[in-house]
């Protein structure tokens, strides 16, 4: 199966993993759109990428109060027929040094989830309520935010997936605690949404969701010689383009070790055109920059 002639759209699509995501899509054939609030990193996922033709790069915003805007100026005159909405698989990259209330100088080498304004390294504690309300909600919004947006433009045999992490991902086993409370609520979200799209019987909208408990940091454990980034984009297109089957809608795929992420890659096989660059093989350190190899 292929997505040759189908629109992807790739929510959280300019990190690693993200990039992994939109990599698997264009290798599958999709037009995908990729949308960041840093120009920066777009231009870096166009070059990591080789430039391909069918990457569209959106410089925009899909937290509330911007994610309808930038959509219905995005998609005016375009057929969307699949989303993937990456929630922060390897949300454990350390920002640079620089002023917090500003991103462009406070940025993470690898991971965008840190642009969202959310207080990682205060103890619960000493953590203000007010302070506490917006950040421990800040992925969730987002990811509400683009789902009621991008669901109701989605036409022909549609596909929703959430690619979400453990509440691990760091080295040293942890998150945050409040990377850990933000993924636990994408959880939620997506459990949620997964729900109400399969009772839901007006609509046609696939939707599941890709839970990676594996650990992206470290390749040393992985079988094969592909980033686990490509396996999980090839995953996501693998889902885009096969027929779906019984126990498909609302389905939890948890991926908690390579055999099984093998198995899942098998049963949802796509075909690629080979014409998309290799990914670079990017870790982020302790610090927050690029270095060694994912």
């Amino acid at each position: 199966m292929s997505l040759v002639n189908q629109t992807a759209w790739v929510v959280g699509g300019v990190g690693v993993v993200g990039r992994g995501i939109t990599r698997g899509l264009l290798q599958a054939g999709a037009t995908v759109i990729v949308n960041s609030r840093s120009e920066e990193r777009l231009e870096n996922l166009k070059d990591n990428l080789g430039s391909p033709e069918r990457l569209v790069t959106i410089h925009g915003s899909l937290l509330p109060g911007h994610a309808s805007n930038t959509v219905a100026s995005t998609l005016n005159g375009i057929k969307l027929n699949h989303v993937v909405a990456h929630g922060a698989v390897r949300w454990w990259a350390r920002p640079t040094a620089g002023s917090y209330e500003n991103f462009y100088e406070y940025r993470a080498g690898c991971d965008e989830s840190y642009s969202l304004n959310i207080r990682a390294d205060d103890t619960m504690m000493n953590m203000k309520m007010e302070d506490f309300v917006p950040s421990s909600a800040q992925l969730a919004s987002l990811h509400l935010s683009a789902a009621q947006s991008l669901i109701p433009r989605l036409e022909g045999s549609p596909t929703y997936t959430f690619v979400t992490g453990d509440g691990s991902g760091k080295p040293g086993g942890d998150r945050t605690a409040m990377g850990a409370i933000n993924s636990h609520h994408v959880w939620g979200l997506s459990a949620a949404i997964r729900q109400e799209l399969a009772a839901d019987t007006s609509n046609n909208v696939l939707c599941r969701e890709i839970r990676v408990g594996l650990p992206v940091h470290d390749e040393s454990r992985k079988p094969s010689n592909r980033p686990l980034s490509e396996d999980i984009g090839n995953l996501c297109a693998g889902l885009a383009s096969s027929p779906s089957k019984a126990g498909d809608q609302a389905r939890l795929i948890k991926l908690d070790d390579f055999q099984v992420l093998e198995q899942i890659m098998n049963e949802y096989n796509v075909e690629g055109d080979g014409a998309i660059a290799p990914l670079p093989h990017y870790m982020c350190d302790q610090h927050g920059h690029m270095s060694g190899s994912l």
